[in-house]
């Protein structure tokens, strides 16, 4: 629990600071497809603002991927929202997360979450499950895309996240992905790594190759 407090504190010199960008009011869907040596990832990025509402959004991340030798992905974590604006930019959460090995359950938090032209900043810590295996798990994604040209912008990501059992603060599923590229219009590209940790004894796999994604929706 400790390393899911000090992973939100740790934003807070960002949270400060964003508060001069220029927000914008209806981020794009994005999916992402990454190629790398060990096999395929997925990911896709909703956050959108529910048509006549300025408070109900729907916040969701899925997250897809599989080895090369495998048919069918083992691997996956899909959470699907519905937040509300308490104040500004503070939400609380609610809503449902899947894993093949957890299965279906509830979860509950807050996010704070800012879109601006060039940054984007997520952060949700949260509770999944509400019995003797509840999970508690943070969440964040940092996005910089400054400006090139008319057309191009960079592009950089980092994105984690770490859970743990709040029974006995076992470590339950941890990640760290990162991204270096450039965009062109509506279509990203360039370097990516995932690293991925699992179980109590940390097992991790890592992948590195190329991605691609695509703004849709916007």
């Amino acid at each position: 629990m400790k390393k899911i407090l000090f992973l939100t504190a740790g934003l807070a010199p960002l949270l400060f600071c964003s508060q001069n960008n220029i927000q914008l009011s209806n981020p794009p869907v994005i999916f992402e497809a990454l190629a790398g040596n060990k096999g395929f990832a997925s990911q896709m990025t909703v956050n959108k603002a529910f048509e006549g509402s300025k408070r109900l959004e729907f916040f969701s991340v899925a997250n897809i991927s599989s080895k090369w030798s495998e048919d069918n992905s083992k691997d996956a974590m899909i959470q699907a929202n519905i937040t509300f604006e308490i104040i500004k930019n503070i939400r609380l959460l609610g809503g449902s997360h899947y894993t093949p090995a957890t299965g279906l359950r509830p979860t509950a938090g807050f996010m704070y979450s800012r879109n601006f032209n060039d940054f984007l900043l997520v952060v949700n810590p949260r509770f999944i499950g509400f019995s003797k295996s509840s999970i508690a798990e943070g969440f964040v994604m940092i996005e910089y895309k400054p400006k090139i040209s008319e057309n191009w912008n960079g592009y950089s990501r980092i994105q984690g996240l770490y859970s743990e059992t709040i029974k006995d603060g076992e470590h339950a599923r941890s990640y760290l992905m990162l991204r270096l590229g450039v965009s062109y219009k509506l279509i990203t590209f360039g370097a990516g790594a995932n690293f991925d940790t699992y179980g109590p004894f940390k097992e991790s796999k890592q992948n590195y190759g190329v991605f691609a994604a695509a703004r849709l929706f916007n």
